[in-house]
């Protein structure tokens, strides 16, 4: 008879950990734990562990954690050959039991952290080692658990463990391994989402419009603001995606973000977040204070939609609109006291019309799963022809403002050579958005209208034509 195997919880048979699992539930459910974490803490780690399973047990949704799929199978396997399978863990109890009855009838034992014995390290290895006197396998991921691989049979390296395996494998038979390394860095750039940065280039607008991108202390102020606002925005994201963990983990794409796939480890997003923030503001205050006051607004505005706007319809693609808005704003306080008010007009209309293409597609997904609604958005399966009138609307309005512009607003004629060529703008701005609401009625867009511009040819074809006809005023 094979020893039985020992599953850690903890980055094993999950690609997640329980503790800020439960952190991030606890903190979504009773904010003002906050206050009560350091007496927890200063009580023990288990202590801390049996506070919060209590507050989190119940509300969080395991059955969408993500797992290591390829040991389950063959814990499965092993199971159906009569070997013992137990699941011993750091967690506590309440969630390890909670996160066995997913996998019904693969544990023999389940036993975890009890709120004054903390199930870790040494302590797990002196727990295994007196039940099973005469062996057994112990799979795991972590540093710590090398503590109880000493005293194992043998060892099943998972995730994490896997580029420590050489070192494994001359303490200990090794008699499989599953999962995969973590790219920790990797999974944080993901989770910056790059990409998304593009969408601050709107800070050089303004530079463009008023021929002063060639003038170098103005120029190198407008790129320390992109980069502060394109740092605190990857911050925002991070952020995010923490208190969404379980939406994303029900949609068919979100799914495979960084955190919600597990990629990037929870306790890795939540320092990078508020550091991304902080480091994004101190280069906002050295851009300008300014920049400093509109990134602080920005960020205040993306907390408020990540905390309960954008499950209020309408008021939601009004408030990205802004904060689109926000990034023109920013890089007009480098070049003039003031916005006029046809570019901040120009630029809500025109971004609330993306945000409602993102919501257009993300409305059309739900009818075509026959589902009633998405969780914490205030839209539903129906509200298509809705979205996309107001959507339509907004689009034309930008178009229609900036032509007004050119022919009333005298200013950009006395700052600008060639400014006839700005009409090239509008024009192709105005063939743009009618084909990218053709195409998401037609299910042919990526749900974000900035990842679709910057993977599709035309888009970027007509985005070069723009900045070359505004250049060319220059």
């Amino acid at each position: 008879m094979k020893p039985p195997i020992c599953v850690d919880l903890d980055g094993t048979l999950l690609r997640t950990d329980l503790l800020y699992e439960s952190l991030l539930v606890a903190l979504r459910r009773r904010p003002w734990i906050v206050f009560l974490l350091p007496f927890w803490i200063a009580a023990g780690r288990s202590v801390v562990k049996r506070r919060l399973a209590l507050i989190a047990t119940e509300p969080m949704e395991v059955d969408t954690l993500p797992a290591t799929e390829d040991l389950i199978d063959y814990l499965r396997a092993e199971k159906a050959t009569g070997r013992r399978i137990e699941l011993v863990s750091a967690s506590d109890q309440l969630l390890v039991a909670k996160v066995a009855a997913r996998f019904p009838g693969l544990f023999d034992h389940v036993e975890g952290s009890n709120g004054t014995v903390n199930l870790k390290g040494s302590a797990k290895a002196a727990v295994l080692a007196a039940r099973h006197p005469d062996g057994f396998v112990y799979a795991g991921d972590s540093a710590v658990d090398a503590d109880v691989w000493k005293v194992a049979s043998a060892a099943i390296p998972v995730n994490a463990a896997l580029s420590r395996r050489a070192a494994i494998e001359r303490e200990v038979a090794v008699e499989a391994a599953f999962g995969r390394p973590l790219d920790t860095l990797k999974g944080l750039r993901s989770g910056m989402r790059l990409h998304q940065w593009a969408k601050n280039v709107l800070i050089f607008l303004p530079l463009l419009l008023t021929s002063t991108y060639a003038q170098a202390e103005i120029a190198v102020a407008a790129l320390v603001a992109f980069l502060g606002f394109s740092l605190a925005a990857s911050g925002t994201y991070l952020l995010n995606d923490l208190f969404d963990l379980a939406s994303d983990r029900s949609h068919p794409r979100k799914k495979r973000r960084a955190l919600a796939s597990g990629r990037l480890p929870l306790a890795v997003g939540m320092v990078a977040a508020p550091a991304l923030v902080l480091v994004g503001l101190v280069l906002a205050a050295v851009a300008g204070w300014g920049v400093f006051a509109i990134l602080l607004i920005y960020l205040l505005l993306t907390l408020s939609y990540s905390f309960g706007v954008k499950s209020m319809a309408v008021v939601d693609v009004v408030v990205l609109g802004a904060l689109f808005t926000l990034r023109l704003y920013a890089g007009h306080t480098l070049v003039d006291d003031g916005a006029p008010v046809w570019l901040l007009g120009f630029s809500m209309f025109l971004f609330t019309s993306l945000a409602l293409v993102k919501r257009l597609v993300e409305v059309r997904g739900l009818e075509d799963r026959g589902l009633e609604s998405i969780p914490g958005r205030g839209y539903r399966a129906g509200d298509s022809g809705f979205i996309e009138i107001f959507g339509i609307t907004t689009s034309v309005a930008s178009v229609v403002i900036f032509m007004m512009y050119l022919a009333i607003e005298p200013a950009h004629a006395v700052r600008l050579d060639n400014p006839g060529w700005l009409w090239v703008v509008p024009v192709t701005i105005g063939f743009w958005l009618p084909r990218v609401w053709l195409l998401a009625r037609r299910g042919e867009v990526h749900d974000d209208p900035v990842v679709f511009a910057l993977k599709d040819p035309p888009s970027l074809l007509l985005g070069v034509i723009a900045l070359l006809a505004i250049l060319g005023a220059a």
